[in-house]
């Protein structure tokens, strides 16, 4: 029994961190850069906070599967970083990704479903504003994330 048992979850942890993985390749990043006043000529502003926003969403993922799977969570999680995170990233760029990720998911703190605004803040860091802009641009950017979180969630499955 345990034998079948232990078919089944790699099986649904496969099948979890395949979802996700093709739930993440939808996201175009094109609201968050809008949302941030982003120009599309700022090319590599544009790729490094992609790379920020996707590690982010992962790490919102992560969140969603311990609330969700607090039995499997990391499992499905070792699964998606071990599988299918390297069939889009290689090399040193995997292994910044992945640190990115680990960093996102301490910041969280399991707060991903009470208060994203410490991320808001971190997103807001890589641009410049004057204060004004900076609390407006926080809020923006929290309630997006808080959309995001609420997105992942609903399509766990």
């Amino acid at each position: 029994m345990d034998r079948l048992d232990n078919n089944f979850l790699k099986e649904q942890c496969h099948e979890v961190a395949g979802n996700f993985m093709a739930l993440l390749s939808d996201f175009n990043y094109a609201d968050e850069m809008e949302l941030l006043s982003i120009s599309r000529l700022n090319i590599l502003l544009r790729k490094n906070l992609t790379v920020e926003f996707e590690t982010l969403y992962i790490a919102l993922w992560y969140n969603c599967l311990k609330t969700s799977f607090p039995q499997t969570c990391e499992e499905i999680f070792q699964e998606f970083v071990d599988v299918h995170l390297p069939e889009k990233y290689k090399g040193a760029k995997l292994h910044e990704v992945t640190t990115r990720i680990r960093m996102y998911i301490e910041l969280l703190d399991n707060n991903a479903g009470t208060d994203l605004t410490p991320i808001a803040h971190h997103l807001l860091s890589f641009l410049k504003f004057d204060e004004a802009s900076q609390r407006t641009y926080a809020m923006k950017i929290t309630l997006h994330l808080r959309k995001v979180y609420t997105y992942i969630f609903e399509r766990l499955i």
